[in-house]
């Protein structure tokens, strides 16, 4: 009888532990689920602020390139269409380089902010 009891205290303590183990495990996965998250989101909002500065600040550049080309080829809108025209071969260089030097590089990126713990992502 004394061994049964031992037996069933023995299983009950085991099964305890158990459940805590189980716990804790869950918890550090949401902990660290959150904390990967933050640190993608974080990522994100930064570069769309730096993004938001570079834009205007190629927006405003680009006007002043146009306007400049314009006074010297004698036409404003020459210049403004000297410009997009640069845009224009830009746009279709980076279309016919996007997946070596913009899609590949960014999967990349976010498969090691996601996947690869922090010590590993900065040796």
């Amino acid at each position: 009888m004394e061994s049964i009891k031992d037996l069933r205290e023995s299983a009950e303590d085991l099964f305890a532990r158990v459940t805590e183990y189980v716990e804790a495990r869950w918890n550090m996965a949401v902990l660290q689920t959150a904390d990967k998250t933050a640190d993608i989101v974080s990522s994100v909002v930064a570069g769309l602020i730096v993004s938001v500065f570079g834009g205007l600040v190629l927006l405003f550049g680009s006007i002043a390139l146009a306007w400049w080309i314009g006074e010297s080829v004698g036409s404003v809108a020459a210049g403004f269409g000297y410009v997009a025209l640069g845009y224009a071969v830009l746009t279709l260089i980076l279309f016919m380089i996007r997946d070596k030097f913009i899609k590949i590089p960014v999967l990349n990126a976010f498969i090691k902010r996601f996947y690869y713990e922090k010590d590993q992502s900065k040796k």
